[in-house]
């Protein structure tokens, strides 16, 4: 009886898909970008340059919507650096929709059923000045059972 199931981390799982999409692309049109759950900060004991692009994948939660699933409302922010200009985040923007709106598949580890809304991606003024849109995706996911 599946009362009770287990969820995956999504955002683990949204950032590794993305990060694996965007590095099969042929010619590799965006290099060197940071994908992850949280912004990149730079470490001031061994500062680095930082990435070119940011894309950050933030799980908001949401209803169950049935005995298996549940329907989470996900948010993604890209940001840009010094080194990229709006056109290439733009086309980030683009391309990374191009990928959420694919996410869905029957293959093993891979816990979204379906896509159910999409928005964006939208201009969003960043205090830093720098070029950053930002995205959402209503999703459908199924979770294990639990023991």
């Amino acid at each position: 009886m599946a009362d009770r199931v287990i969820y995956s981390d999504l955002e683990l799982f949204l950032t590794g898909f993305i990060r694996r999409e965007l590095a099969a692309m042929p010619g590799q049109p965006f290099p060197g970008g940071f994908i992850s759950n949280e912004f990149w900060v730079n470490n001031p004991a061994a500062p680095k340059p930082a990435p070119p692009f940011q894309i950050i994948v933030r799980d908001d939660s949401g209803p169950r919507t049935s005995r298996v699933t549940k329907s989470p409302t996900v948010g993604i922010t890209i940001l840009g650096s010094d080194t990229v200009n709006k056109i290439v985040i733009t086309n980030l923007g683009h391309t990374v929709f191009a990928i959420m709106e694919g996410c869905a598949r029957v293959e093993p580890g891979n816990p979204v059923a379906a896509v159910l809304d999409a928005t964006g991606p939208y201009k969003v003024v960043d205090e830093s000045g720098q070029p950053r849109r930002y995205m959402t995706f209503e999703l459908s996911v199924v979770g294990t059972p639990f023991p």
